[in-house]
């Protein structure tokens, strides 16, 4: 994985606050707004919404840029209203849990698009894509910190989040296309993390289902 820049990274915090706010929108209406950023609205049996760049294709792109995954949390979650102490989340432990997810969707993309023979790369070239991936609207539970020395623990059930990708043209840096997919874990599954090891349960399964639906576009856009 490469580092993004200072310019990357304040385009990522511009970018994850605009997504969050469309992403919000376009759930609390029957119907999304039929252009964004000069994408077009397109029916997709893959993610709940799909905006593509007329004439956009996916074709010849044969590796992946993977930016960094950027986590937000919804903005009604607050797991310390009612917590006092030693039960309070930290800031280490809201950056645990971003982490966590960020390597979980690191892990399972780069396995994922392996699996199709698209390989994983650093740098931009005419056949790299470039995939900047977004989770907003997190929700879990939080209960109080166990005891006995174990670690902090942090389940969800059910827990939900919204995925959103942007994929851009490595050298130009054009959007091509922008997807948003909300998701929930089912009504067995938990979304926990642990300060010591890590067990996202849910939470991966939907990644990887998310990196799976990538790698099919791809193979698709490429006859494959």
């Amino acid at each position: 994985m490469h580092t993004a820049t200072p310019s990357r990274s304040l385009f990522f915090t511009l970018a994850i606050a605009c997504i969050a706010a469309l992403a919000i929108s376009a759930f609390a209406t029957a119907q999304p707004p039929g252009e964004w950023d000069g994408l077009v609205l397109r029916p997709s049996s893959a993610v709940d919404i799909l905006y593509v760049r007329p004439e956009a294709s996916l074709e010849g792109y044969k590796r992946v840029r993977l930016e960094p995954l950027q986590v937000s949390f919804h903005r009604n979650w607050n797991p310390n209203a009612s917590r006092r102490g030693a039960n309070r989340l930290t800031a280490t432990d809201f950056d645990n849990i971003k982490s966590s997810l960020a390597n979980a969707f690191a892990t399972a993309a780069t396995t994922e698009l392996a699996r199709g023979g698209y390989e994983v790369v650093t740098e931009a070239d005419e056949d790299v894509l470039d995939v900047a991936p977004f989770i907003v609207d997190l929700i879990i539970t939080a209960p109080d910190r166990p005891t006995g020395g174990r670690g902090r623990s942090y389940t969800a059930n059910p827990g939900q989040m919204t995925l959103v990708a942007e994929l851009r043209d490595s050298e130009t840096g054009q959007i091509l296309m922008r997807v948003i997919d909300n998701q929930r874990a089912r009504s067995s599954g938990t979304f926990q993390w642990t300060t010591s090891v890590t067990n996202i349960g849910a939470a991966r399964q939907i990644i990887t289902a998310w990196a799976a639906t990538l790698r099919r576009q791809l193979d698709a856009a490429n006859g494959r």
